[in-house]
């Protein structure tokens, strides 16, 4: 009896969701495979649910991988997703979970998490047009999962049905398969939240010199945006248990310093000492070295002391540290001081107070932009949306060189 209620259950539920076994994972171009589960995050067990049917599929259950279809809409543990779950067992014996996806599906949903639904329409359908492009060119990256991308800021935010809006559909829809080339091949259409007035050049960042992804001017950015500038704090502890995290053994962290940067302040190599030693970070490892502390890699970085008395006013030419002593003007007169904690003026030329006798009890960290400031600037597409501009001059100005096909 109790088989044959089983049986029924399974019938009632296949007649929403058709499984199809040994599943080649393979996707056409008009599709796309999204991980949602996978490796660390791999499941035991899984319950798909069509049309207030439910079934729990167990990973012994599946012997090497199969697929469920519908023509509507599958919720696998409550989220809600279009297309085809794909249910594959990995070496551990635990279940892969894909979403096979139309690409426009995946586009309107992506784009509404990736870019606000509130933006205007034209700034939504650059963005479209970036998501699309970045997913093409990166389809197969986590292939050796058995899927193209992730749903993480790796790849790109995907959290199907639940974040889609009916304007991001129609961003989508309105620029259905278009592209980004440069000289006939799919771009990196990588993008970042906010610039703060500039974009930075790819090879700063990452280290590769890419012609479309270079400086451009960013004026049409709202400076009220969240990231446009930015003000951040840390103690001596806090920036000395940082470096231990990370394993570089620097002792007591007494000196950060900005050794270099980019004309429009983006910093490319970053000096940190301590009193056991020293570590420096270049490029993109500078704005990453203190995690949450810079939301960017342009930013300026100073001593906080634990005395707020402005005894003596010392001016410097940037670009070397100062060792021994150094002579000091003061309303006493000249006089020779230790330089310890006396730092050089940075790039953004601002004028530095030294007490001889105060310690440094922290660094202040002080910036613009959010996100790695190369490609377009989403909240700089707005307001160049804003400002009248169709989608395709936003992406031209972003895009240095480049066609939509």
């Amino acid at each position: 009896m109790k088989r044959v209620f089983l049986i029924i259950l399974i019938i009632i539920f296949n007649m929403s969701i058709n499984a199809f076994a040994d599943v080649n994972i393979d996707s056409d171009e008009n599709y796309i495979d999204i991980g949602l589960f996978y490796g660390g995050s791999a499941k035991s067990s899984v319950t798909l649910t069509c049309y207030g049917n439910a079934q729990t599929i167990n990973a012994a259950d599946v012997e090497t991988s199969v697929r469920y279809d519908s023509d509507g809409i599958i919720a696998v543990d409550g989220k809600e997703y279009r297309g085809s779950i794909i249910l594959s067992k990995d070496g551990s014996g635990l279940l892969t979970v894909i979403n096979r996806v139309n690409m426009e599906d995946y586009i309107s949903s992506v784009i509404a998490v990736e870019m606000s639904p509130s933006f205007n329409l034209e700034a939504l359908k650059a963005q479209a047009v970036c998501a699309r492009t970045y997913a093409i060119k990166n389809r197969g990256k986590h292939s050796k999962y058995g899927f193209d991308l992730c749903t993480t800021e790796d790849c790109q935010v995907y959290r199907g049905v639940s974040a889609e809006s009916e304007k991001c559909t129609r961003a989508a829809n309105e620029t259905e398969g278009l592209v980004i080339t440069y000289n006939g091949a799919i771009i990196d259409a990588v993008y970042s939240a906010t610039s703060g007035g500039w974009t930075e050049d790819v090879e700063n960042v990452w280290g590769s010199e890419i012609p479309y992804l270079c400086a451009v001017e960013d004026k049409y950015e709202s400076k009220d945006v969240y990231g446009s500038s930015w003000s951040k704090e840390i103690s001596v502890s806090e920036a000395t248990e940082i470096m231990d995290k990370k394993g570089y053994g620097l002792g007591t962290v007494n000196n950060i310093q900005v050794v270099s940067a980019t004309e429009h302040g983006a910093v490319t190599e970053l000096k940190v000492t301590g009193t056991q030693g020293e570590k420096v970070f270049k490029k993109e490892n500078c704005r990453l070295a203190f995690g949450t502390a810079t939301l960017s890699q342009a930013f300026s970085v100073t001593p906080v002391y634990e005395s707020t008395a402005k005894a003596d006013v010392i001016y410097f030419h940037s670009g070397q540290e100062i060792p021994g002593k150094i002579s000091v003007l003061s309303a006493d007169g000249l006089r020779e001081i230790s330089a310890q904690g006396v730092f050089l003026k940075g790039n953004t030329e601002k004028e530095y107070y030294a007490n001889a006798n105060a310690s440094v009890k922290g660094f202040k960290f002080e910036g613009r932009g959010y996100g790695h400031l190369v490609g377009m600037s989403q909240n700089g597409a707005n307001g160049m949306a804003s400002a009248g501009y169709m989608y395709d001059e936003i992406l031209k100005h972003y895009y240095k060189g480049i066609e939509i096909s």
